[in-house]
């Protein structure tokens, strides 16, 4: 059904006797039981009970459960604990079989009821807040609690205005596994001795009332309200206190000292107190009520007062102005907009704003990774919701949210969810004309290649490649690397004479994409030399034999096979023929071999072979008789194509 609230006339009023009727919910509290055994006062009973109660706690008196818990109650008073002369009151959801799931806020009164502590929890969204109220009178400070994940949670220090719903952060700090960290980063580190630090099993509800407080009160304390009770949390307290005082300091907020006085010494109490009974309400003596009576119908009377203070209004979702499903590379946020509309005209509603709270949480849970507030607009009635994914802490993890609305100040109840779909950009590192990079990539060393980043799928991507950095594994080779508005060049380069191998770690703000592997080999040097030819016969046959000396990475010491373009580097230790009438030499393809015989590819003679000595004949003259008038050469080349002067036989 769509979220509705509805609009009276006499909304100031209402409001002032919600806030009269909010006071006596957690002020007072009828104390009718089953009818005591014959011959028992009940006023002895108490007082039996309460010094029993203080022998196991100093200072607990009475204790008192509702007798009646009322299946599917979104929150409903539970139980009341005296404490020398204060008192602690739970609020709590009520399953369908009538057990406490868990509690929904507490409320610390003390000095007549004049001073509230209020904690509210919302596991929706894994969100809590605590406030003071003073003579029925909500204080604008808040502190407020957003647990991130299991392990992160940032407190703020707001100043918050109730009728609105907007809110000023006076200070924020963030925390992992208890301890301070700037802003979200991503280092992890443990809890201290063993404690448990946020990562909380929910309670499991039971028919025993008094464990079932046990077990809710050890969950709202593990959640991040009771400081002295798990150590691995002072540091918040400890936060929560500094920005206490500075808000106390303030020349802004000198009207205020009574409230956050208030607020700093009663949740410190709060603290204490929780730590004091933590455990032990199962064991102590206690009385089933009917703890609502007249409170039970003053807590509806104020759910339908809270009703009329508003409009009857829908939102409804507007499906133009809105983008849930995310791609990193042609999106650049998350839109989710709403029309607000007059159920009585069906048109927008736009005689004053109305606050929409809005989350992100992940799927399956009541995790919170993103919350606000915002307003319609009093123009046309719309609210738009915008967030870049991107900004969410270690958001790669995730490849789906759930979006939750609610009308503010209805505390999530009712509430809608939308699907929110993302696919982020994984950038890859390709060459320039797109293909794939080689495995392994050959550079010659001194030569550069030119690269550019991709979507994983292949698709272009807006670049920062001043983000783009190496971790190179081979400190023999140097690399140098221009970065471009599209691209990149990438030169390799080393001082050895013999291969070098290297794999590159392509960085992209600050998170390997890629690794690159490369075969780097020497320079080329200068053109090879050829000082001497000689010939002779062979077992092999006709043997030509040249001397040669190369700088750089030496000569290519291989003959080939094939037909060849004579531009090419194929038959790289070269035999050109010219038959008699020919205009021009060609290469022997495919009739001779080659083999470096002495030395190396620096210095050395090489060897070409070609069948046919004759009996009785050397080598020339065999040369000659098997192939005659035929003029010959020789050529030596690199692996550059840098060639050697041609030699004729």
């Amino acid at each position: 059904m769509p979220t509705r609230t509805r609009f009276s006339p006499k909304a100031a009023r209402l409001a002032g006797l919600l806030a009269f009727l909010t006071l006596l919910i957690v002020a007072a509290c009828s104390k009718k039981g089953s009818p005591p055994d014959p011959g028992t006062d009940p006023a002895e009973k108490r007082k039996a009970d309460a010094a029993y109660n203080s022998s196991i706690t100093p200072g607990i008196g009475n204790v008192f459960f509702e007798e009646a818990l009322k299946p599917n109650a979104p929150s409903q008073l539970v139980f009341k604990i005296a404490y020398n002369e204060d008192t602690l009151a739970g609020y709590g959801k009520i399953n369908g079989s009538g057990q406490l799931q868990y509690l929904t806020s507490t409320v610390l009164a003390k000095k007549g009821n004049a001073e509230l502590l209020v904690t509210e929890m919302f596991p929706e969204v894994s969100k809590s807040r605590m406030y003071t109220m003073l003579n029925g009178k909500k204080g604008k400070i808040v502190v407020e609690m957003n647990h991130v994940s299991t392990s992160r949670v940032s407190m703020s220090i707001l100043d918050f205005n109730w009728e609105t719903g907007a809110s000023a952060i006076l200070s924020q700090t963030y925390f992992e596994n208890g301890k301070p960290a700037a802003a979200y980063n991503a280092f992890k580190e443990t809890g201290e001795g063993g404690d448990r630090v946020y990562n909380c099993a929910e309670p499991q509800p039971s028919d025993d009332i008094s464990k079932s407080v046990d077990n809710t009160l050890d969950y709202f304390q593990c959640g991040g309200h009771a400081y002295d009770t798990y150590p691995a949390l002072s540091a918040i307290k400890a936060a929560i206190l500094k920005g206490l005082e500075s808000a106390r300091g303030s020349a802004q907020y000198q009207n205020s000292q009574q409230e956050i006085k208030s607020l700093e010494s009663n949740y410190s109490y709060l603290s204490s107190l929780l730590k004091n009974i933590g455990g032990k309400i199962s064991g102590y003596k206690f009385e089933k009520s009917r703890l609502a009576g007249y409170l039970r119908d003053l807590a509806a009377l104020i759910a339908e007062l809270k009703a009329k203070l508003k409009p009857d209004v829908l939102l409804k979702p507007f499906p133009e102005a809105t983008d849930l499903e995310y791609d990193e590379v042609t999106d650049s946020e998350i839109k989710l907009a709403f029309t607000l509309y007059d159920n009585e005209t069906d048109l927008p509603y736009t005689q004053k704003p109305v606050g929409v709270d809005f989350a992100l949480l992940i799927p399956g849970t009541n995790q919170a990774v993103h919350m606000e507030t915002k307003f319609t607009s009093t123009v046309n009635g719309l609210v738009t919701f915008k967030i870049d994914p991107t900004t969410i802490p270690e958001y790669e993890k995730y490849t789906s949210l759930t979006a939750r609305y609610a009308f503010t100040g209805d505390d999530w109840n009712p509430s809608k969810t939308q699907d929110v779909t993302l696919q982020y950009i994984r950038p890859k590192v390709v060459m320039a004309d797109g293909s794939a990079v080689p495995y392994p990539l050959t550079f010659e060393s001194g030569s550069k290649k030119v690269f550019k980043l991709v979507n994983e799928d292949g698709r272009d991507i807006a670049v920062n490649y001043n983000d783009l950095t190496l971790e190179n594994s081979n400190a023999k080779v140097r690399y140098t690397m221009l970065k471009g508005t599209r691209d990149f060049d990438l030169t390799l380069s080393h001082d050895e004479t013999v291969d070098q191998l290297a794999s590159l770690d392509v960085m992209y703000k600050q998170k390997k994409i890629q690794v690159i592997s490369a075969h780097v080999t020497p320079p080329c040097g200068s053109a090879p030399q050829i000082m001497g030819v000689s010939m002779d016969c062979d077992t092999r046959g006709i043997r030509i034999k040249v001397a040669f000396k190369a700088d750089g990475a030496g000569i290519l010491a291989y003959g080939g096979s094939g037909a060849c373009s004579k531009e090419g580097t194929c038959y790289p230790v070269r035999l050109y023929f010219m038959n008699p009438g020919a205009p021009q030499f060609e290469i022997a393809a495919n009739g001779y071999n080659v083999e470096l015989i002495s030395g190396t590819v620096n210095e050395g003679v090489v060897a070409l072979y070609i069948s046919g000595c004759q009996p009785g004949k050397g080598a020339r003259e065999s040369l000659d008789y098997m192939y005659p008038n035929y003029r010959w050469q020789v050529q030596l080349m690199n692996r550059c194509n840098k060639r050697s002067s041609i030699v004729d036989l």
